[in-house]
């Protein structure tokens, strides 16, 4: 579900996509994938900000690996969990 991560520094953001291999985006309302997956990286105690259909975070300049491989742990939880919502939806138009 990740179409690309980028970042510069230390601010980041991760694209969710229904497609990888075409960028096609989940149905539904537009960017309702970035938000869906903030709340659950909220829920999961890592506070992110959903943009379109993109998770943003900035984390501290003094963030651990420990940290950092934490933050990207969660991520990857609230992606798995969100997976079956966002499939569910009606394909994009």
């Amino acid at each position: 579900m990740v179409g690309e991560a980028r970042s510069l520094g230390l601010i980041g953001a991760v694209e969710i996509v229904a497609d990888k291999a075409t960028g096609a985006r989940f149905g539904g309302q537009a960017g309702s994938a970035g938000m869906m997956v903030r709340d659950l990286c909220i829920k999961h105690g890592l506070m992110v900000r959903g943009v379109r259909d993109s998770i943003v975070m900035s984390p501290p300049l003094v963030i651990s690996h420990a940290e950092i491989d934490r933050m990207v742990g969660t991520i990857r939880v609230a992606l798995d969990e969100a997976a079956p919502q966002l499939r569910a939806l009606p394909a994009a138009a």
